[in-house]
């Protein structure tokens, strides 16, 4: 594994390693779902006079729906079609699709993101999809590990995969913005390039037909034939590298450590109105939720509990007002004044 790091690093350029966030495709990826999509494509753009294989819908996912579509218009009838006669065809396509079964998650997909969680990681979700329906399924499936704060769809982008772009804003969306922080699962060619062209570590999960040598030629770092062969293998391939000094086994203890100090220091909470507060808030959150449902191994939890003690200290300070001193200072004041007055009632 040191080797791969070292090739990843010497490919972008990059003198360190240090991941913090976990960003998956949707489709082929987090649900078996290619199988009903490409059938949906074939029938869709048949009606429209367009051949399309299962073959071209694997190589083709992970793009926006309209993009591949005024490609393949362009491609077999010689013309550029407009966004919303794109749109509309896609809506047949669309349809076609959610008259089929749903699609299962993949076995093993839970349990890797528990052990992602439980290293101190966010989880993120950048998709191609535009499609409610299922970014309602997403919030839902994945609720105990992902903030619907961090999905990216098709309508955050205006250039979908290949691009970078998707992915980079799945990075600004999870609070950061340096692709060495950040780690990407994905199973179709163009989301590998995308991957790639973002300078994010790119593990592809091989779930389709295509061969393993054309998701390496797009530039993957590395490749499984399942996610559940990722999910047994993740501490050996991410939690035993000691690349720069770096544990990833203390990912959890160095986020904790993080946050106390930051307490300590600046005798307040980690704000969401602070894009440098976000990792940090979205860590206490994440760990409030495994500690209330009894997940949270015992150890951390006795940890956690007395980092909860120390948020309770500034629970009464305004996570907007500080940005303005003043408004601190009123608030610090008028909660000064209200503990004089319940003293007096006391006495």
């Amino acid at each position: 594994m040191q080797d791969t790091i070292k090739n990843y690093l010497s490919k972008h350029g990059f003198e360190r390693f240090e991941p913090k966030v976990v960003l998956f495709d949707m489709d082929g990826v987090l649900y078996n779902s290619m199988p009903n999509h490409a059938k949906a494509w074939q029938q869709a753009m048949a009606q429209f006079g367009i051949i399309m294989t299962a073959h071209d819908a694997y190589a083709t996912e992970g793009a926006r729906g309209i993009d591949t579509i005024r490609m393949m218009v362009r491609q077999q009838q010689g013309r550029d079609i407009s966004l919303q006669e794109a749109q509309a065809m896609y809506d047949v396509k669309t349809r076609l699709f959610h008259e089929m079964p749903a699609a299962r998650v993949f076995y093993g997909v839970r349990p890797l993101m528990q052990k992602i969680i439980d290293d101190g990681m966010i989880i993120g979700i950048v998709t191609g999809s535009g499609q409610r329906p299922l970014i309602e399924r997403l919030e839902k499936d994945f609720r105990l590990y992902l903030d619907p704060k961090h999905i990216v769809t098709a309508y955050d982008v205006e250039r979908g995969k290949p691009y970078p772009d998707p992915y980079l804003i799945g990075m600004q969306k999870a609070g950061f913005a340096q692709p060495w922080e950040t780690i990407v699962v994905e199973n179709a060619p163009l989301g590998v390039r995308a991957a790639r062209a973002a300078g994010c570590f790119t593990i592809a999960v091989n779930s389709g037909p295509l061969p393993d040598q054309q998701l390496l030629d797009e530039g993957a770092d590395l490749l499984f034939a399942s996610i559940n062969d990722l999910r047994h293998t993740w501490e050996h391939h991410l939690a035993t590298d000691d690349n720069a000094g770096h544990k990833y086994n203390d990912a959890w203890n160095t986020n904790y450590q993080r946050v106390k100090n930051f307490l300590e220091v600046n005798h307040r909470r980690p704000s969401k109105y602070y894009e440098e507060d976000a990792q940090m808030n979205n860590w206490l959150k994440y760990n409030k939720k495994l500690m209330n449902q009894g997940r949270m191994p015992r150890e951390r939890a006795e940890k956690f509990a007395l980092l909860l003690e120390l948020l309770s200290k500034y629970r009464r300070i305004n996570q907007f007002s500080y940005l303005n001193a003043d408004s601190v200072n009123h608030d610090q004041k008028d909660s000064e004044n209200h503990d004089e007055k319940n003293t007096e009632n006391h006495e």
